[in-house]
């Protein structure tokens, strides 16, 4: 991996120095195509020069509402080469939800797979900002009728800009993207990563997988998160390697992509592993050609190696701070850890007094980078959510653990009031606000419960009715299912005559986590509903 300079630490440097040297060699591969370095290039020089047609400048905003496809990463590099940040935006957003990321991250653009256009249209006479619409059309679909009154332009367009790296001016210190991680008390919040950041994301990752130009990564995660960008693109390009790219993560398919792609790392989040295991094993589980896993977390670990024949790897980190723990290669990890304190970031575990606890005590986990620009420069538009965080010039992430006599770390719980499932984080604010915008409801409480056979988060609501309201289960899931992600809709949910509070009237949410799954729990898989995705 070459090591640059901290003013060349941006795409447009990055990608044409490697482009230059190798262009021929392919970059990314997805089952419909391939593209080199060099294409790489020139492709996302014109969508650069696209963007800057239509009137984006250095430190504006362009959300992305895409599916994992090659236009994704065109746009993404193309708009960074612009100076522009990305926003892109997970693809089960609609309604509320969508609006506010689009509204507060103040974008100008929008760039949207016309699959999409319905979410779009829903709320057009609400968005605020958004001057252009750029429409993708998948290759071999139609092109679809639009009914917007937002001025749409058509992404094939893009394809005839030139092909000259645009002189944009580019900082290493500019934001070069905007990831919406979920509210715990109170909104998603807009991350905002520099292009110092990303490049040291990248960096992090290459040295702590070992990545090599040989490799082939391998992800089924989509492009809207940061693990799919900053654990498998980036890193892969700094190590001049091939990423392989999957539209999404296929439990059936899985193996038969890492055969087809013949990858030789993969990166699995939250459930992918477990599930991945609890597959029958068969005679054929070695025959991959996988030598490393990235697994967060990573179960049973030392039979998940031996039955796949491959090395596995863990770490803990956050969109805010980078992968600050990492199990090191030529270590033998204990069951249970999640890694070790790496090279240029400071880890600690403190009090609530933000004093340092000493080994085998819980506490919370407090990070920062030794580099400039090296963790995130501030939540968008939240000063105070960003003081918040950065008390006593340490981030605090929030989530408890402890240390052992050797350095090793292990994860406790979250200390904040967050959901995880399925490998999304889930704001239980933001369910709430759904749930109580039905005319029956009188409050709710959103908590998470274990799902006993893949030991993630589920979420429950616990419901208080309006007086003399009726409502059922089912009525309430269908209320929830076209005003929420499919992953926010609640598969627990229990009716109440009140809510456990304090004194000062604030819900007393630890009370209805330890009580759990009660015998008045309706369940909406045991229901046989499914949501709709």
């Amino acid at each position: 991996m070459i090591r640059y300079a901290k003013s060349d630490r941006i795409v447009s440097v990055v990608l044409r120095d490697i482009a230059d040297r190798i262009p021929d060699k392919i970059f990314v591969r997805t089952r419909e195509g391939q593209v080199t370095y060099s294409e790489m290039e020139v492709m996302s020089n014109r969508f650069a020069n696209a963007f800057r047609n239509l009137g984006l400048k250095r430190h504006d905003k362009a959300c992305l509402l895409l599916d994992n496809n090659l236009e994704h990463m065109y746009c993404w590099f193309g708009l960074w080469k612009a100076g522009v940040a990305d926003v892109p935006i997970n693809t089960a957003y609609k309604g509320q939800i969508l609006q506010y990321v689009i509204d507060n991250s103040e974008a100008r653009v929008l760039v949207v797979d016309q699959n999409y256009l319905g979410r779009i249209q829903f709320l057009e006479d609400e968005i605020k900002n958004i001057e252009k619409v750029v429409v993708y059309t998948p290759k071999g679909a139609k092109k679809p009728d639009i009914d917007l009154k937002l001025d749409c332009v058509d992404m094939d367009e893009f394809a005839s800009f030139p092909a000259d790296s645009p002189d944009a001016n580019v900082h290493f210190s500019d934001p070069a993207t905007i990831l919406y991680t979920s509210g715990t008390t109170g909104p998603s919040k807009g991350v905002m990563m520099s292009h110092a950041n990303c490049h040291i994301w990248g960096e992090n990752v290459v040295e702590n997988l070992g990545l090599v130009s040989s490799d082939i990564d391998y992800t089924c995660l989509p492009l809207f998160h940061a693990n799919a960008r900053l654990m498998t693109v980036y890193p892969s390009m700094l190590a001049e390697a091939q990423v392989a790219v999957s539209p999404r993560f296929s439990l059936s398919r899985f193996w038969d992509d890492i055969r087809f792609f013949k990858a030789t790392v993969f990166n699995g989040l939250g459930a992918i592993g477990p599930l991945l295991f609890s597959v029958p094993p068969k005679p054929d589980d070695t025959d991959n050609p996988v030598r490393l896993a990235f697994l967060v977390p990573a179960p049973d670990y030392k039979e998940y190696e031996k039955r796949f024949g491959l090395k596995v790897i863990t770490a803990y980190g956050m969109t805010e701070c980078n992968l600050p723990l990492f199990s090191p290669l030529d270590e033998k990890m204990p069951d249970g850890a999640c890694g070790k304190p790496v090279k240029g970031f400071q880890v600690r575990i403190v009090d609530e007094y933000d004093d340092e606890v000493p080994p085998g005590q819980v506490g919370e986990v407090v990070v920062r980078n030794d580099q400039p620009y090296g963790i995130l420069s501030g939540y968008y538009n939240m000063p105070e959510k960003t003081l918040e965080a950065y008390r006593n010039l340490w981030f605090h992430t929030g989530d408890a653990m402890y240390r052992d006599e050797n350095g090793w770390h292990y994860f406790v719980d979250r200390i904040k009031d967050a959901l995880r499932r399925r490998g999304e984080n889930i704001s239980s604010f933001e369910v709430e606000s759904v749930i109580n915008s039905h005319p029956a409801v009188l409050e709710s409480a959103v908590i998470a419960v274990k799902d006993p056979v893949l030991t993630e988060d589920e979420v429950k609501a616990c419901i208080v009715l309006q007086p003399g309201a009726s409502l059922t289960e089912e009525e309430l899931i269908r209320f929830c299912e076209p005003r929420m992600p499919y992953f926010h809709v609640p598969r627990y949910i229990e009716f109440m005559d009140e809510l456990p509070k304090t004194p000062t009237d604030k819900i007393r949410k630890h009370v209805l986590r330890e009580a759990g799954l009660t015998p008045q729990t309706w369940d909406r898989e045991e229901a046989g509903i499914t949501i709709k995705r």
